[in-house]
C-alpha cells in the first residue's frame, strides 16, 4: 500500500513548504514540516460533502461527493464576504484554513470555505483511477466544479457576500485561472508561488539545484551520479548499488537516478542543505555519505524507496492514496496538461542529476502508468489559460513569488518579461521560497515578506470595497 499513514495538504495549501510539481521525496519533506505547525480553531473549522457533477458537460453522467470544510466564525451574516480555498493535487485537511488566509478573513469579518480537488483525497468519482476513469480529471473540470459549487452556496445558502480566492502552487494557478474564467464569481484572486504557464521540459529547476548547493557540493552530488550510472551495466554492482540505498525494490534504473535526484533536490532546497552537503563531504565517499543520507530520511519518513518514485504510482486503487499524496493522479494531469518535468539541465555545469532524466524518460512514465503514447499538450492549456491573463481584460489577481523558488519562473513576474498586464499586481520576495506568504505571520518574517501581505490587505479592501 502507498502513502497510506500521512494526511497532507501540500500544494492544496502551501501552508508549509510544498511544492506540488516537486517530486516525491521533496513531497514528503514538505509534509513533515506541514504537520509540525499547530492547527488553529480545530473545533469552528466544519467538515462536510457537496454532491458535485462528475461530468459539467452531461449532468447525467452522475455526481460524486466532494469533501470541503467551512468556518463561519469571523463572517456571521450572509453579506460577508467569503474567503475561498481551494485546494490541490493531495488530500485536503482542516489545515487549508490555516495560515495567512485566517488572519485575513478575521481582519476582513470573512467567511471561510476550502473545497478538495476532484479525485483527490475522499473526492473520488470512480472507485478505480484506471486511465478510462481518470478521464475527468482536467483543469477545466475543476475550474467547473469551483464555480458549481459557489453557485451552491449563493442560492442554497445565500452567501451574497463577495468572493476571494486564494491558492498556493497548482491551486495558485487554479485561483488565477478561476478570476480569469469566472470574473463574476470572485472579484479577485491571490496566486501565490502560482506556475501558471505549462511547460514540458523543465530544466530550470535543476539549474536551481545546483545554483542553491554551491560548488563542491554540485561537483560531488555528480561525481555519485556517475557511479550510479556507470553501475547500470553490471548486473552485481547495480543490485549492490540499489542495496546500499536500501532501495532493491526500485525497478527501473532511471526511477533510481530519480530518486537520487530528488533526494538531493529536496535537501538543497528544504532546509537539509548543510546537513545533506557534509554528509558528501564528511564521509569515506560522496556515494557513502548520499546513500546514509537518504537510507535516514526515508527512515524518518516512515517509507520505503519504491514509494518515492513512478513505481509507486501503479495502483489503481485511490484508497492508496486517499490520506496523502495523489501522486498517480498528479502523474497523469502532468501526462495530459502541465509536463513539469525535472530533466536534466543540457548544460553539465548548471546540472546535478543524470542526463538520462530526460524527456524520453517521462514520456515512458505516462505509457507505464497510463498508456499514453502522445506528448503532453501543454499549448492548449497555455493558449487558454495563461495568454489570457496577460489580456487587459483581466484584472484583480495578485502574483506573488519566492524570490529562491525554482517554480517562480514559470509564473507572471516582472523578471520572467511577462508581467505587462497594469490590471494584474506583482511581487517578488527577497529571500523567500515556494508560498511564504501562505504561511501564517511570524516575528521572523522578512519586510519583503511583510510588505507582500500589506499589499494583500490593500488589495482586499478595494476588491472588497
Amino acid at each position: 500500500m502507498f502513502a497510506k499513514k500521512y494526511t497532507v495538504i501540500l500544494l492544496g495549501l502551501c501552508t508549509a513548504f510544498s511544492s506540488v510539481h516537486a517530486g516525491m521525496v521533496e513531497r514528503y519533506m514538505q509534509q513533515r514540516q506541514e504537520e509540525k505547525v499547530p492547527l488553529l480553531a480545530e473545533k469552528t473549522i466544519r467538515l462536510t460533502y457537496f454532491k458535485q457533477l462528475i461530468d459539467h458537460n452531461d449532468p447525467a453522467a452522475g455526481t460524486f461527493s466532494q469533501r470541503y470544510y467551512i468556518d463561519e466564525s469571523y463572517g456571521a451574516t450572509d453579506d460577508s464576504p467569503v474567503f475561498f480555498y481551494i485546494c490541490g493535487e493531495a488530500a485536503c485537511t482542516k489545515r487549508a484554513l490555516n495560515g495567512a488566509i485566517r488572519n485575513y478573513a478575521q481582519k476582513f469579518h470573512a467567511k471561510l470555505v476550502a473545497l478538495e480537488h476532484r479525485y483527490y483525497g475522499e473526492s473520488l468519482p470512480f472507485n478505480s483511477l484506471s486511465t478510462q476513469n481518470l478521464r475527468f480529471l482536467t483543469t477545466e473540470a475543476a475550474l467547473d466544479d469551483l464555480a458549481y459549487f459557489q453557485r451552491h452556496f449563493k442560492n442554497e445558502k445565500n452567501w451574497n457576500g463577495k468572493w476571494v480566492a486564494f491558492g498556493g502552487s497548482y491551486p495558485g494557478s487554479l485561483s488565477a485561472y478561476y478570476r480569469l474564467k469566472f470574473p463574476y464569481l470572485v472579484v479577485g484572486a491571490l496566486a501565490s508561488s502560482a506556475p501558471v504557464m505549462a511547460k514540458e521540459d523543465f530544466i530550470e529547476y535543476d539549474a536551481h539545484v545546483t545554483q542553491v548547493a554551491g560548488l563542491q557540493c554540485a561537483s560531488q552530488m555528480r561525481e555519485v551520479v556517475s557511479e550510479v550510472e556507470a553501475s547500470l551495466n553490471d548486473a552485481g554492482k547495480w543490485a549492490q548499488m540499489k542495496s546500499l540505498f536500501d532501495a532493491a525494490a526500485v525497478d527501473h534504473p532511471v526511477d533510481f537516478l530519480y530518486l537520487i535526484a530528488d533526494t538531493g533536490a529536496a535537501a538543497v532546497q528544504y532546509g537539509m542543505r548543510d546537513t545533506f552537503c557534509s554528509s558528501l563531504a564528511s564521509s569515506p565517499t560522496p556515494l557513502q555519505g548520499y546513500a546514509e543520507f537518504a537510507k535516514k530520511l526515508y527512515k524518518d519518513m516512515h517509507v520505503t524507496a519504491v514509494e518515492m518514485t513512478a513505481q509507486g504510482a501503479m495502483s489503481e486503487n485511490p484508497r492508496d492514496y486517499k490520506n496523502g499524496l495523489g501522486m498517480r493522479q498528479w502523474y497523469y494531469q502532468s501526462c495530459k496538461e502541465y509536463g513539469y518535468w525535472q530533466n536534466a539541465h543540457p548544460n553539465p555545469a548548471l546540472s546535478t542529476r543524470s542526463s538520462l532524466i530526460n524527456l524520453d524518460y517521462h514520456h515512458q512514465i505516462c505509457q507505464r502508468l497510463f498508456g499514453l503514447t502522445q506528448p503532453v499538450n501543454t499549448t492548449e492549456l497555455n493558449n487558454t489559460l495563461y495568454t489570457p491573463l496577460m489580456d487587459i481584460l483581466t484584472s484583480n489577481i495578485y502574483f506573488t513569488n519566492g524570490e529562491n523558488d525554482p517554480w517562480s519562473t514559470l509564473s507572471l513576474a516582472e523578471k520572467n518579461g511577462n508581467a505587462i498586464n497594469p490590471k494584474l499586481t506583482y511581487q517578488l520576495i527577497a529571500g523567500a521560497a515556494h508560498c511564504d506568504d501562505l504561511h501564517s505571520p511570524s516575528v521572523l518574517d522578512s519586510d519583503s515578506l511583510k510588505s507582500a501581505r500589506s499589499t494583500m490587505e490593500s488589495l482586499l479592501a478595494e476588491w472588497l470595497k
